[in-house]
């Protein structure tokens, strides 16, 4: 749908908004840190559902309240697309 700029813990990510039929799905991209590798996979918070992994140089958090097995077919078809380095 769309992507942003944005800003988690005094840090600039990139933030892309995907639609899975009326869900949102928001996407928060980094450049990896040691820290992210220490991150749960999947997490639950406020009736949103997370789902974290790293790929390369970068972290990836998937955030939305579509339920976990959606997310995680959500991070299969986004792998697809990406290249491999």
């Amino acid at each position: 749908i769309g992507g942003r700029l944005d800003y988690l813990d005094n840090h600039s990510v990139a933030a892309l908004v995907y639609q899975r039929r009326k869900h949102f799905i928001n996407l928060f991209i980094w450049p990896t840190t040691p820290a992210d590798s220490k991150a749960r996979e999947t997490v639950t918070r406020e009736g949103y559902n997370l789902l974290h992994w790293t790929e390369g140089d970068f972290t990836y958090w998937a955030v939305s309240d579509v339920n976990v097995s959606d997310l995680q077919n959500f991070k299969r078809s986004f792998e697809q697309q990406i290249p491999p380095h």
